[in-house]
């Protein structure tokens, strides 16, 4: 018996997935990304204190979109791939490589690792929407001149700024894989599809029946 459970997806069942297209694969990544991800933070900014866990939700979108871009695992490098998943969506000015550098560990230390390992962010992070841009970042000065080695005293996120920031880089970047026009991207995608989805495996069975899941047998 075909079990109702056997999405894929929220939107497509596991028959989206045998002998699938390219067309298919990305349509199951858009919608895996967009509707366990992206549009359960967006939902989350509409809710009174909703900033915090659309925000916990939204960083983990670094690290995996970059293993799609680089066709490579981010095993025991998950901090680097973070990095560069960051830089593709927020990308930094030339001169201020070391500010970003900091912005970049700041996040993944106090927001990233917080949320991931302490169930919250930590005490250099905060949420305002009193600016526009979507980080804010408070840096040592001395004499009225910024410190250039100094380290970030506070990261302050405009958590709809940030989430809206980070749909435009998805939709655009699906948008490139759908044009096919930059091979290397489709194939980095096709490498982490074989390498992530399992398709290639034995299928995956709860072990009984539909009715008896739901304990319509005894």
């Amino acid at each position: 018996m075909t079990m109702a459970l056997s999405h894929v997806s929220p939107s497509y069942e596991h028959t989206k997935l045998e002998s699938p297209s390219y067309s298919d694969l990305v349509d199951v990544f858009e919608d895996r990304m967009r509707k366990w991800l992206l549009e359960p933070a967006q939902h989350l900014l509409s809710m009174e204190y909703g900033d915090v866990p659309a925000i916990s939700l939204t960083l983990g979108y670094f690290e995996g979109i970059e293993i799609y871009f680089s066709g490579q695992d981010s095993d025991r490098t998950s901090k680097e791939f973070f990095r560069r998943g960051f830089q593709r969506v927020f990308q930094p000015r030339p001169e201020s490589a070391h500010i970003f550098d900091e912005t970049v560990n700041g996040l993944y230390v106090q927001a990233r690792c917080g949320f991931s390992h302490d169930g919250l962010f930590r005490n250099r992070v905060f949420f305002s929407d009193g600016r526009p841009e979507a980080l804010t970042i408070t840096w040592p000065k001395k004499d009225g001149e910024f410190v250039k080695t100094g380290q970030i005293e506070s990261i302050v996120i405009n958590a709809k700024r940030f989430v809206d920031g980070v749909v435009r880089h998805f939709e655009q970047y699906v948008a490139d894989l759908r044009s096919e026009e930059d091979e290397t991207l489709k194939a980095n995608f096709l490498k982490v599809v074989e390498l992530k989805w399992g398709l290639n495996e034995p299928p995956r069975f709860i072990g009984m029946t539909e009715n008896e899941f739901f304990g319509k047998e005894k």
